[in-house]
This record gives structure tokens, sequence and C-alpha cells, in this order.
């Protein structure tokens, strides 16, 4: 399989939209999801984290990397995003929506994916290489 459109917009509508009798109005509040609209504070880190995503999928995705790799805190092993879910995610909490669930994707390849940290590591080496040499450092004698 070589792209899947995760498009909430191409999903089908909730057939339980207006009922009163949601077996989902029985759950307890989910404690993960936004509560209402976002904090200023929150906005501003969701929008520096969605201009992150982009630009690490313009680096890795021309490269074969797929999205992000997480750890899950719940269950202690790894989730995989592909680049759109991650970004829908981020739209929709910059929304105040609550981040709907997305099936793991049909045995995903774990190499196709990688971690936040080696996103921001691997685009700060493009912006470093794109600049040049930031001076003189004694340390390495350059």
């Amino acid at each position: 399989m070589e792209y899947v459109n995760f498009d909430d917009a191409l999903m089908p509508p909730d057939p339980f939209a207006g009922d009163p009798n949601d077996p989902a109005s029985f759950l307890e509040p989910d404690d993960d999801g936004p509560a209402g609209p976002v904090s200023e504070e929150e906005r501003l880190m969701l929008q520096e984290d969605l201009a992150n995503i982009r630009r690490f999928r313009t680096l890795l995705e021309p490269r074969g990397v797929r999205g992000i790799s997480m750890l899950c805190e719940d269950c202690d092993e790894l989730h995989y995003y592909d680049w759109p879910i991650i970004t829908a995610n981020i739209t929709t909490m910059l929304n105040g929506d609550t981040v709907p669930v997305h099936e793991p994707g049909a045995d995903p390849d774990p190499d196709f994916y990688v971690s936040w940290e080696y996103c921001a590591g691997y685009a700060d080496a493009v912006d470093w290489m794109n600049r040049g040499r930031r001076g003189h450092n004694p340390r390495f004698g350059h």
C-alpha cells in the first residue's frame, strides 16, 4: 500500500449524531482530550508543532519517511502516525475539538517512521548546512 488518505472529511458520518441515547454519552469524560478551546500559550505551542511537522514532512518524506513514531505513555508501546494524521490531529486541537481515535495502520513498518527528536535534529542539520559554518570554534580548531 503506497498511500492512504486519512482525511476526516472522507469518514462516514457519526451514526449516533444527535441521538440522545448515544452509547458514548454514558462514558466518562476523556481527560486526555482538550476541555474546550486551547489557551493562548497552548495555541502558540500547537502552531509551532504544526509548522515543525510541515517542515519535517518537506524534508523527510522525499527520503521515504512516512511519519513519526511516539512512545505511548498508556501502553508503553510505539505508535506510528503518518504525516496526514499527525497534521490533522494538531489542526483538530487548534480548533478546540477532540482528536478522533485513529486505528493504527495495518502492520506499519517501523523502518519508515522516526522520532520527533530525529526530525528536529535532521531539520537543524539541514538548516546548519544551508547557512554554512557559524564561525570560528576554538574547541574544534575551525
